[in-house]
């Protein structure tokens, strides 16, 4: 009796403790939902660009939006939530599927979820009221930016128990994805998904190796309680990434890509203004035909005249020949030339 007399003790300095912390709080996890809502709004917008090509953005925006299994992944009708989050019999609420697991442990055996799945399955461990309605049982807290009146006034939450992992009011995910995952994944704008991405990381909180998203404390298994605190807690040691890891590569990737694209451009521009400068530099041949010399071009009647030079140039050179040689034959052999020509 002493014991659980303690164990009590305990628990209520614990959440004392955690209502002194927060006191100042007003919209519980306000920063780190937003943070989380602005990248899944960026992905969903991005998604109809991508799913049906071959970038390198599809399976890291699938696993974003989707989670693990992918899911229909026609979102025209809005972020249907998965069937087992809401399981029809007792079974599929006892351990490792528990708040405790989904939101704090690494995702291995018959565990149907894990922390860092899915955008959506993050905002539910963000943004579901935990145990005793954990923070808004007062009515003077929201909890990312929603009121008591959204998850019922009957003041209870969804949490593991501290002590023995028992499952327990698991319904009020149904308003958290109404209320919250359905509002994220709409009305993005796909421009700033990079950008989205760099503010959500710059929001998680190292603590012993691991990684939080939410308000916490040094032992917060993320379990819903006042101790293990409405919060992701993405393990290190886990063997699957976070999906925000395969979107950072993934966006990585794809611009590598895109600048390689860019330089092959470049290049093949390039080229091509290369080659018409030769083509430039290249000296025309004529595609004329050669004309006709005006001998070719005469009929055999008018080339007599064009041999009288030739044949007076001979006689010329024949008299300077003979008066050289002889005076007293020139003018007999001159007679006889003249004859010869006419």
């Amino acid at each position: 009796m002493g014991i659980q007399m303690m164990m009590r003790f305990c628990m209520f300095v614990l959440l004392l403790v955690e209502v002194v912390v927060n006191a100042s709080v007003t919209d519980h996890n306000q920063e780190a939902h937003k943070a989380l809502c602005d990248v899944l709004r960026a992905a969903v917008n991005k998604w109809e660009g991508v799913r049906r090509t071959a970038s390198p953005l599809k399976e890291a925006l699938r696993k974003t939006i989707f989670g693990k299994n992918g899911g229909d992944t026609d979102i025209s009708s809005g972020l249907q939530m998965p069937t087992d989050y809401k399981p029809p019999d007792t079974e599929g609420k006892k351990k490792p599927n528990t708040r405790k697991h989904w939101c704090g442990a690494c995702g291995s055996g018959s565990q149907n979820h894990y922390p860092g799945e899915s955008a959506p399955h993050d905002l539910v461990c963000l943004c579901t009221p935990g145990e005793f309605g954990h923070p808004v049982n007062d009515g003077e807290k929201t909890l990312c930016g929603q009121s008591k009146g959204a998850w019922g006034e009957n003041q209870k939450g969804w949490h593991t128990e501290l002590f023995n992992d028992n499952e327990k009011e698991r319904e009020y995910l149904n308003q958290t994805w109404g209320k919250i995952v359905k509002d994220c994944s709409q009305n993005g704008n796909e421009n700033n998904l990079e950008t989205a991405l760099k503010t959500f990381t710059d929001k998680l909180e190292s603590l012993k190796g691991n990684q939080y998203l939410g308000i916490h404390n040094s032992n917060s298994d993320c379990s819903g309680t006042a101790y293990g605190g409405l919060c992701v807690l993405y393990a290190t040691k886990c063997e699957k990434k976070p999906w925000f890891e395969e979107l950072k590569d993934a966006i990585q990737k794809e611009k590598e890509e895109m600048e390689q694209q860019k330089n092959l451009a470049k290049a093949e521009k390039q080229e091509k203004l290369k080659a018409m400068k030769g083509l430039q530099n290249t000296p025309q041949k004529s595609t004329q035909n050669p004309q006709p010399t005006q001998r070719d071009s005469q009929s055999p009647q008018t080339e007599e005249p064009d041999d009288s030079p030739r044949a007076e140039q001979v006689i010329s050179n024949m008299n300077a020949t003979i008066e050289e040689d002889s005076s007293t034959i020139m003018y007999p052999f001159w007679l006889l030339l003249v004859f010869l020509y006419n």
